[in-house]
Order: structure tokens, then C-alpha cells, then sequence
């Protein structure tokens, strides 16, 4: 659970880190998996290597055990002020070393709020969380991310006539096509292994360029109150619909619940 401050720091800049009850041979277990699943591969002559590398559904029983346990139903009940929350979506993305490449990090939004969904109980939004695999440095891919830039963008919605009220859908917007608007600085999101980023992708935020020696590895899961709608592209949505009820047969029965039947 997260305490009074923590909570407040989620709402109103966007992010906290926070330590889990995972432990240290769970996190050890779990990167294991991410080497299985998504190992560094050579590439092709004449094609360019991937350094991101993402996989969006996966049955592996260490990876269920996380992804199943109470710890982000609990937070995300707490966060959203809702009695109930379902599993939106999950993501495993390790970003490996790329050598001689200069830092650089891209600045997008993966969803807008209005201010009645911010404010809203439960709230209408998403609740993503960002559980580090291994150490996050600043030179290790950090999230790079403008606190409070959510809250600029909703204010704005709500001043435009034909944005206010409009529901929440999941739809990538580049910084550069955003309003321009007096944001902070992007800020680098460093944290220990088994460490978790309770976040809103609403605020302008990014991946960076791993100029470490290590790859980063991040496990990402995402709840939304239940009975609340977030719009996913269609992709997105029919890969939903197809993993969830593979996924809730996965779950231990008593944890199948936070997958909605």
C-alpha cells in the first residue's frame, strides 16, 4: 500500500517510486525469464539489431506469480479510489546496451485525461505500474518523465470546448504535437531491482537509450477501476480480448478475479 505522501506524489506529479513486497529471489527468478524470453539476438546481415525488445503476453509461472499478486490490486484499489479493479494490459520490455550511442529519450503521451476523470471516484483512468527488474540508473534506459504534465493537458482539454467530456482512450500523441504548455523538465526515473514506478502514462514521459553496460528490465502491468471504459486501438483491443481468457486460466482461482470474466 502506499502511504498518504506516496499517494499524493502518484496524483499530482504523476509518479512515485516505491518499495514491494517481492523478493530478492523472486526479482532474480523473474530476470531470469526476461533473459528466456527475450534474448539479445544478432541481427540479420544488412538489418540493424533490436535493443528494445517487448513481449506483450507470456505464460511463464514466475512471471503469473507477479503479475497475479495482491500487492498492484491492492495499490491500484487505493490509487483509482475504487473497491474493485481489473487487469488492463502487461508488458515485458528489456532495453539492452547500445555502445557508442549518444543518450537521447522520445516524449510522448499514451492517453489524455479531462479534469472530471482525474478527479472522478473511482477515477477514470489507468494505473501502470513499472516493477525494475534490475537497478535503474540514469544511464540504464531511465523512464524519462515531466511530473504534473497531466495535469497541464487536462486543464487545457477542459478549456476546449470540443475535448470536455470526451472519453478516455488509449492513442499515442508526440510532445510535439501536444499544446505547448509550461511543462517541467523531463526527469530521469532511477530505482533499485524490485523497486516499482506507480505511474499515469498521461503525463509526457519516454524511453531512453540504455548507454550502460546492462540492460534494463522492466516489467509492466496496467489496472483500471472496474466499470470504468478506456478505449484501446483496435490491435490492442482484439489482442486483449484474446489474452484475457487465456490469461484468467493461468491465474491461481483465487486470484483469477482481477482478470473481468
Amino acid at each position: 500500500m502506499l502511504t498518504d505522501q506516496e499517494l499524493n506524489r502518484f496524483i499530482e506529479d504523476g509518479v512515485v517510486t516505491v518499495d514491494t513486497p517481492f523478493t530478492d529471489r523472486q526479482i532474480a527468478e523473474a530476470s531470469a525469464a526476461f533473459d528466456r524470453l527475450m534474448p539479445f539476438q544478432a541481427p540479420a546481415p544488412g538489418q540493424a539489431p533490436r535493443h528494445r525488445v517487448a513481449v506483450t503476453r507470456y505464460d511463464d509461472p514466475v512471471l503469473l506469480d507477479i503479475l497475479q499478486h495482491p500487492f498492484f490490486e491492492a495499490v491500484s484499489r487505493q490509487a483509482l479510489r475504487a473497491e474493485a479493479v481489473h487487469f488492463f494490459q502487461t508488458y515485458l520490455i528489456t532495453s539492452y546496451p547500445q555502445p557508442g550511442v549518444p543518450f537521447s529519450f522520445d516524449q510522448h503521451v499514451d492517453i489524455q485525461y479531462g479534469l472530471d476523470d482525474l478527479r472522478a471516484e473511482p477515477r477514470r483512468m489507468l494505473c501502470s505500474f513499472f516493477l525494475w527488474i534490475n537497478g535503474v540508473n540514469e544511464r540504464r534506459a531511465p523512464l524519462m518523465l515531466r511530473p504534473r504534465s497531466h495535469w497541464l493537458i487536462a486543464e487545457n482539454r477542459e478549456r476546449d470546448p470540443s475535448l470536455r467530456g470526451s472519453a478516455p482512450r488509449v492513442a499515442g500523441v508526440k510532445l510535439a504535437q501536444l499544446p505547448p504548455l509550461p511543462y517541467a523538465d523531463p526527469t530521469p526515473i532511477v530505482a533499485r531491482a524490485g523497486q516499482v514506478s506507480v505511474a499515469t502514462t498521461a503525463t509526457i514521459h519516454g524511453a531512453s537509450v540504455n548507454v550502460d553496460t546492462e540492460p534494463r528490465k522492466a516489467f509492466l502491468t496496467t489496472f483500471v477501476a472496474e466499470g470504468v471504459e478506456i478505449e484501446l486501438p483496435e490491435n490492442q483491443a482484439a489482442a486483449k480480448r484474446e489474452y484475457d481468457p487465456e490469461l484468467r486460466r493461468h491465474l491461481r482461482p483465487d486470484r483469477a478475479h482481477i482478470v473481468a470474466a
